[in-house]
């Protein structure tokens, strides 16, 4: 009988939370080994490698928790790494999966290879990538979609600070100037599309994430906050849009669980992540309005949320998503186009 039979995602959701809550204040090492503790690093890799090879689903509570709590962790990245090297490099996907080595991933750019003897000789640069001055590893991408892990304190590497919406969760730009690493730190051609199709998924299980708890503190200013001797949510309009706001959380949550039925692939993961980014914007923003100039203290987290939807919406590159996506859809229209003329 496989672990994931009896055990739902949700179950999951609570154990988040509190480990979340623990993690408040600590640097990213003691995170680490505190979010390792609860098994949430390695909620997707194998059972030899001390993960609990559980499907993807599972994974996207924990996101959503992470998220809602604003965890300061690159949670999303060190889950997919693990389970990524889990076969071809076992005691370093055990020791991400224990807390002991930290992982992270570079979303946008791509480095490319020479061949010199047994290894590989990478340049190039690699951007959004969260936490990488304080990483042991750095997943990037390769020309044929290929992906090579590299050690961040190898010769040649050179880590400087993006600017970046979210401050505590900094990104970084990584520069590779022919850097070596072994054939095995390799993933093969066609490798990175699938990592970012679940890494997709679990961007929007992020939003979602913040998207919730930006809501809540809509609806509890709403109902607490008194004006002209009323409560906020006495104003129909406000009423509405918070009716709005959670019409759309739902569909996010719509979104994710179709992109992981039996029927769900590439498309329906990119889908979940469009919804989520257009809806998670919306709801963070109506979120910030009804609170006014208060949704923009460090008091009250609702920028903060916002920030953290708007980086994930850049590392998954939704405007280029989107584009994508439109030349599909005309591509496969215009032939029935042209036979109706």
């Amino acid at each position: 009988m496989s672990m994931a039979e009896g055990l739902q995602p949700d179950e999951f959701a609570a154990t988040a939370a509190r480990a979340v809550t623990a993690c408040a204040g600590l640097d990213a090492r003691a995170q680490a080994q505190n979010l390792a503790g609860d098994g949430l690093l390695g909620v997707i890799a194998d059972e030899q490698v001390g993960g609990l090879a559980l499907p993807l689903g599972f994974a996207v509570p924990v996101i959503a928790a992470a998220h809602s709590g604003l965890l300061t962790f690159p949670l999303l990245e060190t889950i997919l790494v693990a389970r990524s090297f889990q076969s071809s490099l076992t005691r370093l996907a055990a020791a991400i999966v224990s807390g002991k080595t930290l992982a992270t991933i570079g979303w946008r750019g791509e480095a490319v290879a020479a061949r010199e003897g047994g290894l590989l000789v990478l340049s190039g640069t690699v951007a959004r990538a969260p936490c990488a001055a304080c990483a042991d590893y750095i997943l990037v991408r390769m020309s044929g979609g290929a992906a090579a892990l590299v050690p961040i304190d190898a010769d040649g590497v050179v880590v400087e600070e993006a600017a970046g919406l979210d401050l505590t969760v900094p990104e970084h730009t990584v520069r590779l100037e022919k850097v070596e690493v072994s054939v095995g730190s390799i993933l093969p051609a066609g490798t990175w599309d699938p990592l970012n199709s679940d890494a997709n998924v679990l961007r929007a299980a992020a939003i979602l994430g913040s998207a919730e708890a930006c809501l809540a503190l809509a609806q509890e200013h709403a109902s607490t906050r008194r004006q002209f001797g009323h409560a906020l949510s006495y104003n129909q309009a406000i009423r509405h849009a918070l009716a709005r706001q959670k019409l759309g959380l739902e569909s996010i949550r719509h979104a994710i669980t179709r992109s992981l039925s039996e029927g769900g692939g590439p498309l329906q993961r990119d889908a979940a992540f469009l919804a989520a980014v257009t809806y998670g914007s919306s709801i963070s923003e109506g979120a910030l309005q009804i609170h006014g100039g208060m949704g923009f203290t460090w008091d009250v987290p609702v920028h903060r949320h916002l920030r953290r939807i708007r980086t994930l919406q850049a590392q998954g590159d939704a405007s280029g998503l989107i584009s994508t996506l439109g030349r599909r859809y005309v591509s496969e229209v215009a032939p029935f186009a042209e036979a109706g003329t």
